[in-house]
């Protein structure tokens, strides 16, 4: 990996030697495999956060092969970037699968420029997916001439200090034709997978809800809003009240009572009880890491309509 100045077409060529080089390399073992199904662009905290992201590309490329632009841009910074390639070989084979990538360092402040610059490093005729994390996106303009490049803007709200600030900002973008994907509903998919299944196995349920009670430990985050705006979607006759509880953050138990009903789900190490009467079930959680929750983001090709819905309440 080599620093370079920023002019696309020197990058493109590096580029350009790093495939060739990795092809000599690997000419006699198998050869390789160029795999590109997007753009992927993440804007970077930080240094330290760069080398965090470079780890989740790795696992990330896997499933989800891409050109990946990873922008630094912090106040003061030197225009520079780098070239790199994330190779892995699957079982059974000898042949190495590569995905390329670009480290860029910038100006915050000078991101328009910037996003000109960027434009034909981007791979032509496939999506731009920006990945902007931490919480500098609900606070700063910085970054607003980065969105118009992208097909899909991919955030954490749970990184925002203040939950319905940060949704408020969302539900703004969307309003400017922003196609936006958080996080922090992404968290959400095993709770409502949980409660969907219960209602399809007695379609009747819902309409025997009369109250829902979400409790959660911690600080109330976006999930947890947005946990209970899905709910009253879902249930527009029940009443939804939120309760903090002390105990470990993020929501801790969902309960639905009514007519003949008394129902419970709750989050019980790595696992979701499911409560009806005196029958239990168990499901187990999957991981919530980034790796896990950016590879599922991922796979979502067009809108989410649930969660276009909730973030228009």
């Amino acid at each position: 990996m080599g620093a370079v100045a920023i002019h696309p077409e020197k990058v493109l060529r590096d580029l350009r030697e790093l495939w060739a080089e990795l092809g000599r390399d690997q000419e006699s073992a198998g050869g390789v495999l160029r795999a590109c199904s997007m753009t992927l662009l993440v804007l970077a905290e930080d240094e330290t956060d760069a080398e965090g992201v470079r780890r989740t590309l790795g696992v990330l490329m896997h499933h989800h092969p891409s050109r990946a632009i990873v922008l630094r841009a912090v106040e003061g910074a030197l225009l520079d970037a780098r070239v790199f390639a994330e190779c892995w070989m699957p079982f059974g084979s000898n042949q190495q699968i590569c995905s390329e990538g670009i480290e860029l360092s910038a100006d915050a402040s000078n991101l328009g420029d910037v996003a000109r610059l960027m434009v034909p490093l981007m791979v032509p005729d496939l999506p731009v997916v920006l990945w902007a994390r931490g919480p500098r996106f609900f606070s700063s303009r910085y970054f607003d001439p980065l969105f118009p490049l992208a097909d899909k803007i991919i955030v954490d709200s749970t990184t925002a200090p203040n939950a319905r600030g940060a949704i408020a900002v969302l539900k703004e973008m969307r309003s400017r034709g922003r196609r936006i994907a958080d996080l922090a509903w992404t968290r959400l998919t095993p709770w409502r997978e949980t409660l969907a299944h219960v209602f399809e196995d007695c379609p009747d349920k819902p309409r025997q809800v009369r109250d829902v009670d979400i409790q959660y430990g911690g600080a109330l985050t976006s999930t947890i809003v947005y946990f209970s705006r899905w709910i009253e979607r879902a249930i527009p006759s029940a009443r939804v009240a939120l309760e903090a509880i002390p105990g470990e953050p993020g929501i801790r138990s969902v309960n639905l009572t009514g007519e003949k009903l008394n129902l419970s789900v709750n989050a019980a190490g790595g696992s979701l009880e499911v409560c009806s009467g005196a029958a239990v079930a168990m499901s187990m959680l999957p991981s919530l890491d980034h790796d896990a929750l950016m590879n599922e983001e991922l796979s979502v090709v067009g809108p989410d309509a649930a969660f276009e819905k909730v973030l228009a309440d």
